[in-house]
C-alpha cells in the first residue's frame, strides 16, 4: 500500500511539473521506473555550476535558490541568486543536452524533496517514443526561454544596483576635486593642480563608463514610444555639440545633407546618443584632417555615414566592435568602446542596421560608420 501511495505521489509531481505536465497517463507511467526521490536539508547545495549533469529534476516540495558566479575582479568571485524555484519547477535539463554541464548552482532554502530522473535513460525513452519526446521538447523550450528571460532581468537589476552604488561615491569624489581646483579650500600649486586635474579626469571617465554600463543593462526598445523626428535636426545638434572638440584638435567637421529629408519615427534623444558617440570616436581617433557626416535619402530608408581619415580599425577587430560591453571594454583604447554596443541596440530598436568599414573606400584610410533607418510610412487616403 505504501509503495502504491509513493508511486502515485511521484506521478502527481511529474504531472504538475513544467516538463511533463501535458503527458498522458500512459506516458507518465513510462517515466516512473526512471524516478527516484531525494531529500535535502536547508542550506544544502544539491548541484554546482560547472559540474556534470546526470539527472533531470522536479521539485516536489520546498524551495531552491539558483545561483551563478559573478567575477567581480580577477581575484574575487561572488555568487548571485538569479531565481528561486518552487514546487512544480523543473531544472538540470542539461542532462538532456550536450554538453551535460550545469550553468548554475542550486541551494535549498528549506527542507526540500525532489524527483530525479536518470538523464541517459530519459533520453533513450524519449527517442523511442517520438510523440512523447516532442511534448517534452516543446515544454523544455518554453522553460528554458522563460528561465533565460528571468535570469536576464535579474542580472540587469544586479548590475544596475552595482553601478548606481558605484556612481554616487565617485561623483562625490569628483565634486571634491572641483572644489579643490576652484580654490574654495585654498590656492593650489601648479603641480598640485595637475595632480587633481588628472584625478578628476580619471573619475569623469569612470563615471561616464558606469553611465554607459547602466544604459546598456537597461536599454530595451521592445515598446518605446516613437515620435516624428527630423534626422537633419538631430545631426545638426550633435555636430554643433561636438564642434568645440574638433576645433580643439584642429579638425574640420562637415555635415552634408539634402535640403529636405523625410521625417522618421523614433526617439530623438536616443538617435542623438548614437550620432554623438560616432562623432566622439571619430574625433578621438583622428589625429589630423577631418570628419564628414553625410545623410542621403535612399527611397525606403535614410542612410547616415560618419567618415574620418583617422587611424582606422584593424581588420581582425571589425567583426567584434559592436559586441557586448565585456568584449567592448577590451576594445576601448581603439575606439570600439561600450558606446558602440549601445548604439547598435538603439539603431536596431528603430528597425535599422549599423555597420563599419575600415579603411574607408573613398580615401583608403580611416573608418566609415554607417547606419540606416526606415522612413516614416506614407499615409494613404
Amino acid at each position: 500500500m505504501k509503495a502504491v501511495t509513493e508511486i502515485n505521489s511521484i506521478k502527481e509531481t511529474l504531472k504538475s511539473s513544467e516538463l511533463f505536465h501535458n503527458l498522458t497517463e500512459d506516458e507518465l507511467d513510462k517515466l516512473l521506473p526512471l524516478c527516484q526521490e531525494q531529500f535535502f536539508e536547508p542550506g544544502t547545495a544539491i548541484f554546482c555550476e560547472g559540474e556534470q549533469c546526470n539527472y533531470v529534476q522536479a521539485i516536489k516540495s520546498g524551495k531552491i535558490a539558483l545561483e551563478t558566479e559573478l567575477a567581480i575582479s580577477r581575484s574575487s568571485v561572488e555568487r548571485a541568486t538569479i531565481d528561486v524555484l518552487s514546487p512544480g519547477a523543473s531544472f538540470c535539463w542539461a542532462a538532456l543536452m550536450e554538453p551535460h554541464v550545469l550553468t548554475s548552482s542550486g541551494r535549498c532554502l528549506e527542507k526540500t524533496e525532489i524527483i530525479a530522473l536518470d538523464g541517459d535513460k530519459l533520453k533513450d525513452l524519449l527517442n523511442e517514443n517520438p510523440q512523447m519526446g516532442s511534448k517534452v521538447a516543446y515544454n523544455l523550450v518554453k522553460v528554458v526561454a522563460s528561465r533565460l528571460e528571468h535570469t536576464k532581468q535579474a542580472m540587469e537589476r544586479i548590475l544596475s544596483v552595482i553601478f548606481h552604488d558605484l556612481k554616487a561615491p565617485l561623483a562625490a569624489a569628483e565634486s571634491y576635486n572641483r572644489l579643490l581646483l576652484d580654490g574654495f579650500v585654498g590656492e593650489l600649486g601648479e603641480e598640485q593642480k595637475n595632480i587633481v586635474k588628472r584625478s578628476s579626469k580619471r573619475l569623469s571617465d569612470l563615471l561616464n563608463l558606469i553611465s554607459n554600463m547602466i544604459d546598456f543593462s537597461r536599454v530595451d526598445f521592445g515598446g518605446f514610444v516613437t515620435e516624428e523626428v527630423s534626422l537633419t535636426k538631430v545631426i545638426e545638434d550633435c555636430v554643433e555639440t561636438m564642434r568645440p572638440l574638433a576645433v580643439e584638435k584642429h579638425l574640420q567637421l562637415v555635415f552634408e545633407a539634402p535640403p529636405e529629408l523625410p521625417i522618421i519615427l523614433g526617439s530623438a534623444s536616443r538617435l542623438k546618443q548614437v550620432v554623438t558617440n560616432l562623432l566622439s570616436n571619430a574625433i578621438k581617433f583622428t589625429p589630423a584632417g577631418g570628419i564628414t557626416v553625410k545623410v542621403k535619402d535612399d527611397k525606403d530608408h535614410l542612410q547616415v555615414d560618419v567618415i574620418d581619415n583617422g587611424i582606422g580599425i584593424p581588420t581582425e577587430d571589425l567583426p567584434k566592435i559592436f559586441d557586448g560591453f565585456f568584449k567592448g571594454l577590451d576594445m576601448e583604447k581603439r575606439g570600439a568602446g561600450l558606446g558602440l554596443s549601445i548604439s547598435k541596440r538603439i539603431i536596431e530598436g528603430h528597425g535599422g542596421k549599423i555597420w563599419a568599414t575600415s579603411p574607408c573606400a573613398e580615401t583608403g584610410m580611416g573608418s566609415r560608420f554607417t547606419f540606416i533607418l526606415p522612413q516614416k510610412a506614407k499615409q494613404t487616403d
